[in-house]
């Protein structure tokens, strides 16, 4: 059985409890690079981010959601094919 190891951006100890999605959204890098992904839980504060792309912790993104536009988010724990996102104002303030 293999043991998943889960890092977390030192600082952020919680979260408001998140309610199950299933969203088809695209996270847009600094670099211009554009990766769909499926968003499968998400909450006022942030969401889970799952895809066949790995983020890094820290990592500032916009994650393009339909219906609400472009929102402003930082990667605050990351996996192979997973990340969890906390969002941001455009600022980049938490």
């Amino acid at each position: 059985m293999e043991t998943k190891i889960v890092h977390r951006m030192q600082g952020w100890v919680g979260r408001k409890d998140r309610q199950p999605v299933a969203v088809d959204a695209t996270v847009h890098e600094d670099d211009g690079t554009a990766t769909d992904v499926r968003l499968t839980d998400i909450s006022e504060e942030g969401c889970r981010i799952e895809g066949d792309r790995d983020f890094r912790i820290g990592q500032r993104v916009q994650i393009a959601i339909p219906d609400v536009g472009r929102v402003s988010a930082q990667i605050r724990w990351a996996l192979m094919g997973s990340a969890g996102a906390k969002f941001v104002d455009d600022s980049g303030e938490d």
